[in-house]
């Protein structure tokens, strides 16, 4: 299975477990809500909203919904919406986490917990957007964009391989990693560019698996085979890459909401490292986003 097109993620959902449960971490916002009804008409899911429960309902009535249709766990604080969450997972009655209307730092501290929390053992979290672009011929990755801020070598190695599975469960079995830098060689007084070709030679000698890294790369050299071109620069990654590796979550977060702001792509983001997948996404970005969100975890769940 390759997915060509975005919009394909919800029959691709459908068809390998329709209506997945989903726990709505601080379910109480509109924003969050009308994604969460959206999906659930569609049957890509069936939301279980925690959350002030007076609020949430009154939302619902407003976005046309029955709140008696609805799974509603009352709370009110935001770490315990988030403990909730946790124990439904960790009893199998949740199989992913959507962030609502709760800051990133209150939503990870109990993710991220030692003893009670849902991080998989060894684990790099790192974040992912699935990303379609009118001006690139197939569907690419980008990450990490939003959780690691200044991530060093094995940091990126770590965050390489969740990017590497995570393709390969979109059907590309040897994914093409582009390691970006400002420029495509190597300069001592550039970090960036010194770890990309660290992690070039990682995954030549076998210690990056089930993938070909190039970098350093420029972004116009790792999807563009005409600048390649012109660059005469020689490799397989060049003008096809499957995942776009930003050095930092500076350039990632630019880089993303760049393309978004004037650029015609749409994305669909989730947080990778967990025992279950989370859409975190942006409360500014579009509804829509966060629906093809929200599918591609029930997809990957």
């Amino acid at each position: 299975m390759i997915l060509n097109h975005l919009s394909g993620l919800d029959s691709l959902a459908l068809k390998k477990a329709p209506a997945r449960r989903a726990a709505v971490v601080a379910a109480h916002e509109e924003h969050i809500l009308k994604a969460a009804a959206l999906s659930r008409r569609k049957g890509v899911v069936s939301p279980i909203l925690i959350g002030n429960r007076q609020k949430t309902e009154k939302i619902l009535r407003e976005l046309g919904e029955t709140p008696g249709d609805y799974d509603i766990v009352p709370c009110d604080d935001g770490t315990r919406c988030v403990e909730a969450a946790v124990d439904l997972v960790k009893k199998r009655k949740a199989a992913f986490i959507i962030k609502g209307i709760i800051e990133t730092a209150e939503l990870m501290r109990p993710l991220l917990n030692k003893e009670t929390g849902i991080l998989k053992p060894g684990a790099c979290v790192s974040s992912i957007a699935l990303v379609e672009s009118a001006k690139y011929h197939k569907l690419f990755a980008m990450t990490d964009m939003g959780i690691n801020t200044f991530p060093d070598l094995e940091r990126k190695k770590q965050i390489i391989g969740n990017a590497v599975r995570f393709m390969r469960r979109m059907g590309v079995d040897n994914p093409k990693v582009a390691v970006l830098s400002s420029a495509e060689r190597v300069n001592p007084k550039q970090e960036d560019t010194v770890e990309a070709d660290a992690l070039k030679k990682l995954c030549e000698s076998g210690n990056i698996p089930d993938c070909v890294v190039e970098g350093p790369i420029s972004l116009d050299l790792a999807v563009k085979k005409d600048a390649a071109a012109v660059k005469r620069y020689d490799s397989p990654v060049a003008g096809d890459a499957d995942i776009l590796v930003v050095p930092n979550i500076l350039a990632g977060n630019l880089l993303i909401k760049g393309m978004g702001i004037f650029g015609d792509i749409s994305t669909a983001d989730a947080v990778l490292g967990f025992d279950v997948p989370v859409v975190f996404g942006s409360r500014g970005g579009p509804v829509e986003a966060k629906c093809l969100s929200i599918a591609l975890c029930s997809l990957i769940a």
